[in-house]
């Protein structure tokens, strides 16, 4: 992979800066992915800037939790040339991100022929052979200036997943801490003492599956406890009648028909989402940060992956399962429901229940694949430290 000829200036008495830019098509995916970036730059030692469209989504994500001093969140409206001039003057930039295919505005392309800082287009994850392809290739612009593309993925060739320094022993002193793992129960709504019972923490997308979904988990007859979080799961269970139209308002509320209990947990900011995933025995998660942090995890997952017209999400779902059971094989009963779940492939309501209760009942083995899977994540470089190893120039 050729070096960018960008070398920055060396940094004597400030931190380098890295200005992030971010729009939200929809949920918390692209600011999600955007403020786990800009951590992850600041914990390497830049100081961020971050150009986001959606306040009240990044104020979710956050929580209680403030953003530290050295990240500075602004409100990108109309053009931003107020808020890129006043960053200017604070440090002119040696990394500028723009995520997702965003359009830069006019300051900030401005600023990068001014400058020539290193300029990355941070795309969507993807396990399909085109984007380990195109990864790390310059786009020469019709001023001359290079940007690159950044995939992140899951092998050496690709950009590498982000990942905190230090993930796997903060994992393992909080799962060797009863008290904070008390804690964290009680701040969630859940039961203080977990029952003999699977405990699932579920975090997807509304859709009429779930209601297929909670009658297969009743009739295969496990013990299981799902932990909904936020409220769209909720909403189309109660759309669908599945539940009672008073059941599961709020954080904390119960509801339990047979061998199965839901219990509401409400929406997890980003900073507490690895130890609930950490409480849990397996996960359904949505999205792109949430289900990378559930194979970190080490957990047992399905994927509720973004639903797109046409199916066209079907191609990369299908791409990493493969490339992940390739790696540790899978229980034949995930890819079923994987596929039921995504609406690639339907089951019949005695399939659904067969297929649930085989997963349920061989969760050690699909445990031990996960487990396997996190070893193989957490050997390679994250996705920042593949940047610095790249241009090593950057943080000097």
């Amino acid at each position: 992979m050729p070096s960018h000829p960008f070398f920055p200036p060396k940094h004597t008495d400030t931190q380098p800066a890295a200005w992030l830019f971010c729009r939200v098509i929809d949920n918390y995916g692209d600011i999600g992915v955007s403020l786990r970036l800009a951590r992850r730059l600041n914990e390497a030692g830049f100081q961020v800037a971050l150009w986001h469209d959606h306040p009240a989504a990044l104020a979710k994500l956050l929580g209680d939790a403030p953003l530290p001093a050295a990240i500075r969140a602004h409100h990108w409206q109309g053009d931003a040339a107020e808020s890129i001039a006043a960053e200017l003057a604070v440090a002119t930039p040696a990394l500028v991100i723009e995520t997702f295919g965003c359009d830069l505005p006019p300051a900030a392309l401005a600023a990068i022929r001014a400058h020539r800082p290193l300029w990355l287009n941070w795309e969507y994850l993807s396990a399909e052979p085109w984007a380990e392809a195109m990864h790390g290739k310059p786009s020469l612009q019709a001023d001359g200036a290079e940007k690159y593309f950044w995939l992140m993925g899951f092998s050496e060739t690709s950009g590498g997943l982000l990942r905190e320094a230090g993930y796997l022993k903060k994992q393992q002193a909080f799962l060797a801490n009863p008290a904070a793992q008390a804690a964290l129960r009680r701040r969630l709504g859940l039961p203080e003492t977990p029952r003999r019972a699977v405990q699932c923490f579920c975090f997807g997308y509304a859709g009429t599956q779930w209601a297929d979904w909670l009658a297969a988990w009743q009739a295969a007859g496990e013990a299981l406890d799902v932990w909904l979080a936020d409220r769209q799961i909720v909403h189309s269970l109660r759309q669908a009648g599945a539940i009672p139209e008073h059941a599961l308002r709020e954080p904390g509320s119960m509801w339990q028909a047979g061998a199965v209990r839901l219990i509401r947990i409400g929406f997890v900011p980003q900073a507490e989402f690895d130890t609930v995933l950490w409480l849990a025995d397996m996960a359904i998660v949505r999205g792109e940060d949430s289900f990378v942090r559930a194979q970190l995890a080490g957990k047992p997952l399905l994927w509720h992956i973004y639903p797109q017209a046409e199916q066209a999400h079907l191609p990369k779902l299908h791409a990493f399962w493969h490339k992940a059971a390739a790696f540790a094989p899978l229980p034949a009963a995930h890819q079923v429901l994987s596929d039921d779940l995504n609406h690639a492939a339907a089951l019949t309501p005695a399939a659904r229940i067969e297929n649930w209760r085989q997963l349920l009942q061989q969760l050690p083995q699909w445990r031990q694949a996960a487990e396997q899977w996190q070893g193989e994540l957490l050997r390679q470089p994250d996705a920042v430290e593949r940047v610095l190893a790249r241009w090593p120039g950057l943080v000097g």
